[in-house]
């Protein structure tokens, strides 16, 4: 077993559920993955911003996969950005509006390369929600007519979480079935979907990478709790399902961490690695 690279999904695998992880335990794990000449990658649904931030000390000796696969990032350096057309982010809003009831969609996000937006009519109890996933965010009028052109960005996902009193799985299929064939939509856990341009997920963010740095699929240990992650978790065979995460997706993949995210079983499964 040669391990050339290490890529962990953050929510629900690498951080535990204060949102942190053991600061000291993973530098020394990730001086010795330096020194072995293994990169680490942080792989999530969420923002570039918030993940440098998480890893604040070593950002610049790593690489992100962020917005599940659409932002590439090696350190500072940008690898790529696939990022929706005006006319598809304008026909995702207008389903998001027309398909349903008022209150029944919690929280929504538009997230580009430079921030994430929310409407300035989201209560402050949501937005510090909002806060947990995504550090640079703006307030903004009138989200569902937004574009890239507007705010000057390159917007690459859709985020919808839906309340908890409705049926998750009914408004999962329902928004998916109503989706143009050139996006789709995959759950990030707590009630969120994502949506983003169809054919780009985690497994092609990672690929950029291994291209960059010529490594083979077999040389890849990945991490992961949810369906965003399934991909990339098959993609090696040595692919880790968090031993907390749901029976049914555990049962898909071939390894299961010994330990679940809050005693730092990404942390112990890389140690037995190393």
């Amino acid at each position: 077993m040669t391990i050339k690279m290490v890529v962990t999904d953050m929510d629900g695998t690498f951080l535990n559920a204060e949102n942190t992880y053991e600061h000291d335990h993973f530098k020394r794990l990730f001086q010795k993955m330096t020194k072995s000449g293994i990169k680490f990658v942080a792989a999530s649904g969420s923002q570039y911003q918030r993940l440098q931030n998480q890893f604040a000390e070593v950002a610049t000796q790593m690489d992100f996969v962020s917005q599940n696969g659409a932002i590439v990032h090696s350190g500072n350096d940008l690898v790529s950005v696939d990022k929706l057309s005006d006319a598809d982010l304008a026909t995702i809003l207008r389903i998001l509006a027309e398909r349903f009831e008022p209150g029944a969609i919690m929280q929504q996000t538009i997230s580009g390369l430079r921030r994430t937006y929310v409407d300035a009519t989201t209560p402050k109890e949501v937005v510090d929600v909002v806060k947990r996933y995504y550090s640079e965010i703006e307030l903004v009028p009138d989200l569902p007519h937004l574009s890239s052109e507007r705010v000057h960005d390159a917007i690459t996902k859709v985020g919808v979480t839906f309340g908890m009193g409705g049926n998750f799985v009914h408004q999962a299929q329902t928004l998916r079935a109503a989706l143009p064939k050139t996006v789709a939509s995959q759950n990030s856990g707590f009630q969120t979907e994502l949506i983003g341009n169809a054919g780009i997920d985690k497994v092609t963010g990672i690929k950029q990478l291994q291209e960059r740095y010529g490594i083979a699929t077999d040389e890849i240990a990945t991490f992961g709790d949810n369906e965003n992650d399934l991909a990339m978790l098959k993609m090696t065979p040595y692919g880790f399902a968090m031993q907390n995460a749901a029976p049914e997706f555990k049962q898909q993949v071939k390894n299961v961490t010994v330990a679940d995210n809050n005693h730092n079983g990404v942390l112990k499964t890389i140690e037995a690695i190393l």
